[in-house]
């Protein structure tokens, strides 16, 4: 018979099994703690985080302003490409890519519609959860405002992709989320 009085209880293996239960959960919880405060989740790049990105700051300002003066027209295709549901949320994939490596085609025109010739366009794409995956793809310019390139995505999944093109010294960025499914 257990009682207050009796030191036996604490041996009862059911005292033993709830305080391995409680000590278990706190081991769980202080490395996903530590989880998170060692591999932050990257969205973008090392500076620009869509949820936390400041709008006042300074540097993020001027990438605007210089972004809308230059007034490029941009579009990215690929014929693995399967159009994503147009009901889906904003930060969803924009396209589905169903072929690894993808053939790449970006389109680069001014404000006008007229052509972009003799620019730089580089693809860095990011994987959210770990850089290790992260790389860069340099486009190939086959026509006027057209370049391509084919892109291996070493896992499937969601990806972010900053597209960076250049001419004469002006910089234009802009971002894609795309969808990777590697077929077996």
């Amino acid at each position: 018979m257990l009682s207050q009085k009796n030191k036996q209880g604490w041996r009862n293996p059911w005292v033993f099994g709830l305080l391995a239960v409680i000590l278990s959960g706190v081991l769980i919880n202080a490395k996903f703690f530590w989880n998170v405060t060692q591999h932050p989740t990257r969205i973008l790049d090392e500076n620009y985080s869509v949820k936390s990105h400041n709008k006042y700051d300074a540097k993020w300002l001027q990438e605007q302003a210089e972004r809308t003066t230059l007034g490029w027209q941009t579009k990215l295709h690929s014929p693995q490409r399967l159009e994503n549901d147009p009901l889906a949320t904003p930060d969803a994939a924009r396209f589905i890519l169903l072929a690894n490596p993808a053939e790449m085609k970006f389109e680069l025109k001014n404000s006008s519609g007229v052509a972009i010739e003799g620019a730089q366009v580089e693809i860095v794409a990011q994987w959210p959860g770990d850089p290790k995956f992260d790389f860069n793809t340099k486009f190939q310019a086959t026509d006027a405002g057209e370049y391509v390139a084919s892109m291996t995505f070493p896992r499937a999944g969601n990806w972010d992709l900053i597209i960076k093109a250049s001419k004469d010294g002006r910089d234009f960025d802009t971002e894609q989320k795309v969808f990777v499914a590697i077929p077996k």
